[in-house]
C-alpha cells in the first residue's frame, strides 16, 4: 500500500486487505466508534443547500465521514467537506471515489472489519444497497449499519439493516 498525495489530501492505493488494515488502525487510533455517510446523511448538518457551513452543529465525539465522492469533484469539494467536518467535530474523513464495486464502500470496509479491534462500529448510510450488500457479507455481524431514510429515496428500504432511521431521528442521536 502506497501513500500518496492529491493537492493537500492524503490518500492510499493498494489491495483492499493492505488498505482494510491502514483504515482499521487509523480508526482505532482515532477511537472511533461511528462512520457517517455525507450525501443524505451528515450533509443534513453540514451543508445549508449546496453551501458547507463554517460552523455546523457540533456532532459527538468518537465519529468519521465515510463518504463516496467522484475524482472530478475531489479537488473542490474534499477541502470544504473536510473544514466542515472538522469544524463539526469528527475525527477523521475517509474518501472514496468509487461507490460500488471495487475499490467501492463495501470493498474498502469489508477488509477494515477484519481488522477492527476497537468494538463494533456503527454505520449510518442512505444508500439501501450498500447497506445489504455489506450485512450480507460474512464481515456484515461486524458492524451496525443504520439505513437513513432519505425523503426522495425514502421507498427504498434496506432489506438487511439493524436499524431504519429518519434524517431528523439520525440527527437526533448524533448531535450534540
Amino acid at each position: 500500500m502506497e501513500r500518496r498525495r492529491l493537492g493537500s489530501l492524503d490518500y492510499f492505493d493498494g489491495r483492499g486487505g493492505c488498505v482494510g488494515a491502514r483504515l482499521a488502525r487509523l480508526l482505532e487510533e482515532a477511537s472511533i466508534q461511528r462512520l457517517d455517510d455525507s450525501g443524505g446523511v451528515c450533509e443534513t448538518f453540514l451543508c445549508q443547500g449546496e453551501e458547507y457551513l463554517a460552523s455546523p452543529p457540533r456532532t459527538a465525539s468518537g465519529a468519521a465521514v465515510f463518504s463516496f465522492t467522484p475524482k472530478k469533484r475531489v479537488l473542490t469539494e474534499a477541502s470544504q467537506m473536510a473544514r466542515a467536518a472538522r469544524a463539526a467535530g469528527y475525527s477523521l474523513m475517509i474518501l472514496r471515489m468509487q461507490k460500488d464495486g471495487k475499490f467501492g464502500k463495501v470493498w474498502v470496509l469489508r477488509p477494515v472489519l477484519r481488522h477492527f479491534t476497537g468494538g463494533r462500529l456503527t454505520y449510518y448510510e442512505d444508500t439501501n444497497s450498500i447497506i445489504d450488500d455489506l450485512k450480507s457479507s460474512p464481515e456484515g455481524a461486524n458492524i451496525l449499519a443504520v439505513h437513513v431514510l432519505t425523503p426522495e429515496f425514502s421507498h427504498l428500504t434496506s432489506h438487511h439493516a439493524d436499524r431504519v432511521v429518519s434524517q431528523l431521528r439520525y440527527q437526533q442521536e448524533v448531535l450534540l
